[in-house]
């Protein structure tokens, strides 16, 4: 009995040392993803990362790596005052109930400060928490999510330091899947989101006269993404950021090579967009693909109704648009029906590729090929002679 007794205490305190092991490798590695995550933000030169201090968690439950006064602050070129991101807390949380899931503790209040003046978003829920792959927890060199999802509830966008609503929506959901390469090495990269609830404050309502009350029903949009993993895009950046902000030209070239390259590895996508506007329900969708050339095909698909109830509500609230509607309902005829159900409705599936474009079965143009050599390499804009402009200097 003793001997037995001796043997589980033994294998208790063995399973012990073995859970405080992981759970210190998991801080660790919490820890080094956090320091690395804003190295990489810093070498950006656009985006610089800071905060007050980086603590561990206590716990042996709960892998836990806190950050206090996290400062993102992005300068984009031409503006002279950087957009600052500040997150009174921030925090990573892996539970010993469900490790292969890194939960983002984010605070109820981020601040935001920019050139226009500064305002706040503040939330009465958020939640984010990302998927991990397994292959990652030992081996650094491999992406290490499979996708994610971040909600948040009661959310409120204030300005003049928190005492003028400006905006209020009831719910925000984005949710995130990627799949392991397939034998090519590509992945599907799935993201959807979904904004519902969305209203003007009434004094903005009233004082810049907003038709619908002021208010968006739903506004929801999912992306489909194959092509290479997220090491391509990764050092697609590194390569970006190699560059001065205002090397325009180069990184253009950058984007359009990297665009070729996935163009070249079988890439693909394809988004749809839904919005529920007044009487207005409005969908779209479209997809791209790419042959042997690089060279495009895809469809696109839009559909609205009740565009007749719209389009009074705004001419009511905005004479002025009168003429701009009328011309966009001229453009738009050849696509535009009515019935009792559905009122004024658009109804338009375009095609592209092979040369041509149609729309409803009719061509509407030809369709060029893109020459990637021009893309990537423009030729430089023609000399203007000095003063005004009027052709090449002499």
């Amino acid at each position: 009995m003793r001997g037995t007794l001796r043997f589980l205490l033994l294998l208790v305190l063995i399973l012990v040392a073995v859970w405080l092991g992981l759970w210190w490798y998991a801080q660790g590695r919490l820890e080094a993803g956090v320091i690395g995550w804003a190295n990489r933000m810093n070498g950006h030169g656009d985006v610089h990362v800071s905060y007050d201090s980086l603590t561990r968690g206590s716990s042996p439950l709960t892998a836990t790596v806190k950050l206090t006064n996290l400062h993102i602050t992005v300068q984009t070129a031409g503006v002279a005052i950087p957009v600052s991101i500040v997150l009174p807390s921030f925090a990573l949380r892996i539970d010993a109930a469900n490790p292969m899931v890194v939960h983002y503790d984010l605070p109820g209040q981020i601040n935001f400060n920019a050139a226009q003046g500064a305002a706040e978003v503040t939330f009465g829920t958020i939640s984010s928490a990302m998927k991990l792959d397994p292959q990652a927890m030992f081996n650094g060199n491999i992406y290490p999510f499979r996708g994610g999802e971040l909600t948040a509830g009661n959310i409120n966008l204030l300005a003049s330091e928190g005492s003028l609503l400006v905006l209020h929506a009831s719910d925000f959901g984005l949710h995130a899947n990627i799949t392991p390469p397939d034998s090519a090495g590509n992945v599907t990269f799935a993201e959807n989101y979904a904004l519902d609830g969305v209203a003007l404050s009434p004094l903005m309502t009233k004082i810049f006269s907003v038709p619908f009350g002021g208010q968006i029903a739903h506004l929801g949009m999912t992306l489909n993404f194959v092509g290479p993993g997220p090491q391509f895009w990764q050092d697609m950046m590194a390569q970006l950021n190699a560059l001065p902000l205002d090397d325009q030209a180069g990184r253009k070239k950058i984007l359009f090579q990297n665009v070729q390259k996935w163009a070249a590895n079988n890439g693909s996508a394809s988004g749809s967009v839904n919005l529920v506007l007044g009487p207005t329900t409005l969908n779209a969708a479209g997809s791209v693909s790419f042959d042997k050339a690089q060279q495009p095909s895809g469809k696109g698909d839009l559909s609205a109704n009740h565009l007749d109830g719209l389009t009074t509500a705004i001419i009511n609230a905005y004479p002025q648009a009168q003429d701009d509607i009328s011309m966009a309902q001229a453009m738009l005829s050849p696509y535009l029906s009515s019935d009792t159900a559905n009122g004024q409705t658009l109804n338009v599936h375009l095609t592209y590729g092979n040369g041509a474009v149609t729309i409803n079965g009719q061509k509407v143009s030809d369709m060029p090929s893109i020459n990637w050599q021009t893309l990537e390499n423009p030729p430089p804009p023609p000399a203007t002679a000095p003063g005004d402009g009027s052709g090449a200097a002499q």
